[in-house]
């Protein structure tokens, strides 16, 4: 989303509630809610959005630098951006520290009180799909294990990638249970 036709049309989508998948050059939520207010779109329809994936490129590389969700209540914000008198909140749900590693703003097995304040992804989740958010939560953290797997195992041909997710979508048991025969053999 880099012209004005191409915000036009993401206004367009945004406001008759279907769902967006895009990318735009924004480095922060304050650049994003520039660049929308300058196009002259309303601020109020990155509320519209579930989650903003922000890239970061560093000697060459690019990676995922930053999750973010849009809320509509400061109450509920660990962030805030002001652009003409319009107020964007939002809450930082994941990003990449430092030294590398990937964090999110939740702590998992544990109770909801010791999440970040106002960081409720999961519960947005559960909310929109209709499902226990203890089941969102816990089809994150299997999802999440098998990312960690695709690192580990340095599974980055795209071939490789898709034919691993497309076993997995399949018939996921028995992709795990193939998985794990490899690794007592290792």
């Amino acid at each position: 989303i880099n012209t004005a036709a191409s915000f036009e049309t993401f206004a367009e989508v945004l406001n008759t509630g279907h769902g967006v998948i895009g990318t735009t050059h924004a480095e922060d939520m304050e650049t994003l809610v520039n660049r929308v207010i300058e196009q002259g779109l309303p601020a109020y329809l990155l509320r519209e959005l579930d989650l903003v994936v922000f890239p970061k490129h560093v000697d060459g590389e690019r990676y995922v630098g930053e999750v973010v969700e849009v809320v509509g209540d400061e109450t509920m914000a660990t962030g805030s951006t002001e652009k003409d008198g319009t107020v964007v909140h939002w809450n930082r749900v994941a990003w990449r520290d430092h030294d590398g590693e990937f964090r999110f703003a939740y702590a998992p097995d544990t109770d909801a009180e010791s999440v970040e304040p106002g960081v409720r992804v999961f519960d947005r989740l559960a909310d929109r799909t209709d499902r226990p958010v203890e089941d969102v939560t816990a089809e994150f953290e299997r999802k999440h294990r098998y990312v960690q797997y695709m690192v580990r195992e340095g599974l980055d041909d795209f071939a490789d990638l898709f034919g691993f997710l497309s076993d997995l979508r399949n018939d996921e048991a028995a992709t795990v249970e193939r998985i794990s025969e490899r690794g007592d053999r290792a």
